[in-house]
């Protein structure tokens, strides 16, 4: 008998909400909660996978360095970047990480100075989770470093030169004389810049 017939006998018709549905079958209601159980938990999983995607570069990463990836942006607001050559998204508990600031750190571009500006000025810097004081000039190493990541985490302009902290002797052919000098480079070409004279540029790093 198909649902649009009447039961003559009950006089009920069997679409009905009050009929009872099959022996040994579940309610209408249980179906229905089912489905809304189904589609809750499904949401979940979809929250909790989304989550676990892989890293964009714009990730943020929590406070210790064994959460961050390699191109994610770290506790002080900095690009994640490694010291040991890794240049793709890796746990930083296989390498040592630093971050870089962003690239218009200094208002809207990396600021150019001596040597001694650009360490103040990087001492200076501070963000919500990384205070005036925690920022500084890379060492030649942390620069050489940086230098060889992709652009894309580096933020560095190819063309531009940038400071290290490491200080060194450099020629001065104006007075014909060693100077006191600091290492400095582009992305591809090192040097040795005078402290005093020269005017290059600076990207402060964070520890973390």
């Amino acid at each position: 008998m198909s649902e649009e017939t009447s039961n003559s006998s009950t006089g009920m018709d069997s679409t009905d909400v009050t009929a009872k549905p099959a022996k040994g079958g579940p309610s209408r209601g249980l179906l229905i909660g089912g489905l809304v159980a189904i589609v809750v938990i499904a949401g979940v999983i979809l929250v909790s996978n989304n989550s676990d995607a892989p890293r964009s570069g714009t990730a943020l990463c929590a406070t210790t360095s064994t959460q961050c990836e390699i191109g994610d942006i770290g506790p002080g607001g900095g690009k994640v970047y490694s010291l040991g050559g890794a240049t793709s998204p890796a746990d930083c508990t296989q390498y040592d990480c630093l971050e870089v600031a962003p690239a218009k750190w200094f208002g809207s571009a990396d600021p150019t100075g001596n040597w001694s500006t650009a360490k103040s000025r990087a001492a200076a810097y501070a963000t919500s989770n990384a205070a005036a004081g925690t920022w500084r000039l890379p060492s030649q190493a942390e620069l050489v470093a940086l230098a060889g990541q992709p652009t894309s985490v580096s933020g560095l302009d190819s063309f531009n030169t940038y400071w290290s902290s490491t200080a060194g002797q450099t020629y001065d052919r104006q007075l014909d004389e060693l100077v006191a000098g600091a290492y400095c480079r582009t992305i591809s070409t090192v040097g040795s810049c005078s402290q005093t004279t020269t005017n290059v540029y600076a990207r402060p790093i964070h520890t973390f």
